[in-house]
């Protein structure tokens, strides 16, 4: 309804305005509305009211249109939408949309979206987006995007995406994806993709592939037992040999199924210079 206006007439007494009982029933049908919308229609609510410009603190309101403040507070709820400012807050619930703000509390929740900001708190949730800031805090949910930002914190999750960063943190789960940035910390889990950045920490599961490349690095062997097995690298003939092996290091060992080039496998080691028969 829109407001009604109590007509005064032009002048004192002049008998143009509205008679008391047409006033009357305009003011009353003015506080009705208002005493509708801020209550029930007879009683005012308790609740605060919401204006444009004053700070205010909003308990269980729901906001279903676009906000553009910031929220300086906790968020318990779903956000379904973008959000691209910084929160600075935990957020204990799902988030299904991008965030391409910095996050310094805690998301205890799932991220379904991009997150191209810093987190410096932890992500306890799955993410199943892409990551591109850096996060600081540890990383106990599942991660099936890519990370490109680093890593300092512990990651406990699985790693399905590809980690360009730095992971300084240790990593108890699975990595599936392409390491290609610096692993520090310790990884407990299994490796099932390429590490073509430097391992620094300790590595408890198996390698299946080449440590160090064309020139694998020296191993240490305390307590081999009769159970044990150690793999040496095997090649066809001398030419596959050379060609994987392209600056052999003095003491390396290969085994090659053609060896002399008449179809005789045997051992052969680099002796500084050249690759010399072992048998």
């Amino acid at each position: 309804m829109a407001y009604q206006a109590i007509g005064r007439g032009t002048s004192a007494n002049d008998g143009t305005g509205d008679d008391l009982r047409t006033g009357a029933g305009k003011l009353n049908a003015n506080f009705v509305e208002v005493y509708t919308y801020l209550g029930d229609g007879s009683t005012l609510s308790t609740d605060a009211v919401v204006t444009e410009t004053a700070t205010q603190t909003l308990t269980n309101k729901t906001i279903t249109g676009t906000f553009t403040g910031n929220i300086t507070g906790n968020v318990t709820g779903d956000v379904t939408g973008n959000v691209t400012g910084d929160l600075t807050g935990d957020v204990t619930g799902d988030v299904t949309g991008d965030v391409t703000g910095n996050v310094t509390g805690n998301v205890t929740g799932n991220l379904t979206g991009d997150v191209t900001g810093n987190v410096t708190g932890d992500l306890t949730g799955d993410v199943t987006g892409n990551v591109t800031g850096n996060v600081t805090g540890d990383l106990t949910g599942n991660v099936t995007g890519d990370i490109t930002g680093d890593v300092t914190g512990d990651v406990t999750g699985n790693l399905t995406g590809n980690v360009t960063g730095d992971v300084t943190g240790n990593v108890t789960g699975d990595l599936t994806g392409d390491v290609t940035g610096n692993l520090t910390g310790d990884v407990t889990g299994n490796v099932t993709g390429d590490l073509t950045g430097d391992v620094t920490g300790n590595v408890t599961g198996n390698v299946d592939g080449i440590v160090g490349g064309t020139t694998p690095a020296a191993g240490t062997f305390t307590d081999l037992t009769a159970s044990g097995v150690v793999q040496l690298a095997v090649y066809a003939d001398t030419t596959a040999r050379d060609a994987a092996i392209a600056t052999p290091a003095a003491g390396m060992i290969a085994f090659v199924t053609d060896g002399d080039g008449g179809g005789t496998a045997q051992f052969q080691g680099y002796d500084g210079s050249a690759w010399v028969a072992l048998n």
